[in-house]
């Protein structure tokens, strides 16, 4: 069974099936780290950890696709 769903530090679920997703997700991230106060430091932290592992996540998706992209990634 894959992996379709990142939990990140404060335990909110990502469903990351697909890289689209799993971007959409970083953008949100990014853009309420973006629209947050630096009195909220560890806010912040909390939601750059959260990209790192959707990152983590990403990575992992590109590298299985370049595993099926080849002759024997159907073994």
């Amino acid at each position: 069974m894959d992996l379709i769903e990142v939990i990140g530090g404060r335990g909110t679920p990502y469903l990351c099936p697909n890289i689209s997703a799993l971007d959409r997700h970083i953008v949100r991230l990014y853009t309420h780290i973006k629209n947050t106060g630096p009195l909220f430091r560890e806010l912040i932290q909390e939601l750059w950890d959260d990209i790192d592992l959707l990152l983590d996540r990403r990575r992992f998706l590109e590298l299985d696709l370049q595993v099926s992209d080849t002759p024997d990634g159907d073994r």
